[in-house]
Parts: structure tokens; sequence; C-alpha cells
């Protein structure tokens, strides 16, 4: 395992609505270490858990045994955007950076005791890489090594699909992406998953907006539709590109929170550090 796909601890913002143990805060009751009330031992007939104090207090004379809030396990998914544009190759291979990301956010699920799944899509869902949720991951590595030359189409309409592979219930949802769709289709994906914990992974590349000469001519090509372009850079326009680049960001950032999600930008190559600092202060 490499210094870029080490795991890293992720926390829940609310209680998980989980029916099988785990290691986050639950909203079940069962065999759990933290308290959560007490109750009657004829609703909850376990005598190993009556509390004497408590029965002696109880002013209708019944048993009153405690009650534990068990942790429970989530369903932790990697939604992944694999339109053309995400084969981009600058300081670093975006394919290769989404490799590395569903690595690390498997092994760190895996150490939890959660199911992991991967949902791939250009402008359809992708079911040849589909994973559901589940603890394999040597099929998980498998996929890793094959997203690194996997031929990517145009189109990222697939997301608006996406839910449907998704659980019923609340799972925690890394969506990765450059995200240069139009804003309305991105909020129409966020409402869509809206019912998820979703964490948005904006994967930039300083290649593709920092590296621009002052002077001189420079190609450009649109990775979605294959077309090519001949700008003669001069100072003004390569702050007109930097400051578009800044306006994105910001335009992002103001719809993601809209949705409650806070927005990590990835943008030389992923580290597991990243997440592991975007959890605490989430947490804080």
């Amino acid at each position: 395992m490499t210094a870029n796909t080490q795991p890293f601890q992720y926390r829940l913002p609310r209680p998980v609505v989980g029916v099988f143990p785990g290691a986050h805060p639950g909203q079940m009751v069962g065999n759990g270490q933290l308290f959560k009330r007490h109750d009657t031992l004829i609703a909850r007939p376990d005598p190993r858990r009556i509390d004497l104090r408590a029965s002696l207090l109880d002013p209708f004379g019944n048993y009153q045994v405690r009650v534990q809030q068990q942790h429970s396990a989530v369903d932790v998914f990697l939604l992944a955007d694999l339109s053309a544009s995400m084969g981009f190759v600058g300081n670093n291979d975006k394919r290769r950076v989404v490799a590395d990301i569903l690595l690390s956010i498997a092994a760190s699920a895996l150490e939890y005791g959660d199911n992991v799944g991967f949902i791939a899509c250009n402008q359809q869902v992708l079911t040849d890489c589909y994973l559901p949720a589940g603890k394999h991951m040597g099929r998980i590595q498998a996929l890793a090594t094959r997203l690194e030359q996997l031929e990517l189409q145009p189109g990222a309409t697939g997301l608006l699909q996406a839910q449907r592979y998704l659980p019923n219930h609340r799972a925690l949802v890394f969506l990765v992406a450059d995200f240069h769709v139009p804003l309305p289709q991105l909020q129409a994906i966020l409402q869509r998953l809206s019912r998820h914990d979703v964490i948005p992974l904006v994967l930039w590349d300083q290649a593709e907006y920092g590296r621009l000469p002052d002077w001189g001519l420079f190609q450009l090509q649109d990775l979605e539709t294959g077309k090519r372009r001949t700008l003669w850079l001069r100072p003004s326009l390569k702050r007109k590109i930097e400051q578009a680049f800044a306006q994105r960001r910001n335009q992002l950032r103001h719809h993601f929170r809209a949705f409650g999600c806070e927005p990590l930008f990835i943008e030389n190559g992923y580290r597991s550090e990243q997440l592991a600092q975007y959890f605490l202060k989430r947490a804080g």
C-alpha cells in the first residue's frame, strides 16, 4: 500500500440508521457502551441489564433496565465521474488519482468494518464498473488497476441516474469529479443525492490553469468534444483564465454549501492526509 492509498479516519455528523453492528454511533438500541435511556423489564425483557437503583426509585414499582445505544455500520460509496474530461493528464493523471482515492476509501471503510462500493458514470452508469457495497478488497484492487487504462467517453449525465444504485438508507458518498458540468446540472445531481451524506471531491490539476505562459501561442483541447483551439496568450488573457477558475471555485463552494456539504479541492494528486484533515475540520 502506497502513501497515497493509506486509510484515514472519518466520522459521520449524525447517528447512523443501520441494523448491523459497527463503529459509528447509531440510532438502534442494543449491545453498546453508551447509555441511552431506561425502559421497563416488560418492554425490554433482558434481566442482565436491570438497574437496581432506578428500579427502587420507580414510583410504579417496575423493574427498570438500561438501554444502550448500538454502534452501527454504514455503507460507503465512491461515486466517480469518468467522462472524457477526467482523462486529463497534467501534473497527475486524473484516472490514477481516482484509483488512489478508491483504494484509500476502501482501506478506511474496511478498517471500520463498513461496506464499500463503487459507481462510475459518463453519459450513463457504467454497469461493468459497478461494485455493490461489500467487503471485497480484491475486486476493488483489480478495478483500481483497470481504471488507469479505461477509455473515457464524453458526458456526465449518468450522475443523474446514480442514486438508483445507492441504498435507500443514508450512506456516506464520496462524489469525485472535475465538476465542469453546468451549474443547473450540478444542482440536479445534488438534489438526487440529498438523502445521503455527500463529500464532494473536486479533482482539478494546476496544469489546467496554473502553468500558462505570459506570452506565446497556446493550444487548448476540449476533451469532451475533441475540439482544439489556438490562443495567443498575453498577461491580460492569462489573468482572465485564472480569474475564471477562481470564480468557478467560488460558485462550486456556494452550490455545495447550499446543500449542506463542504467541497474538498484536490489539485496536486491525492494524499490520505487530505481527507483525514477534512473530517477533523468537519468534526470541529
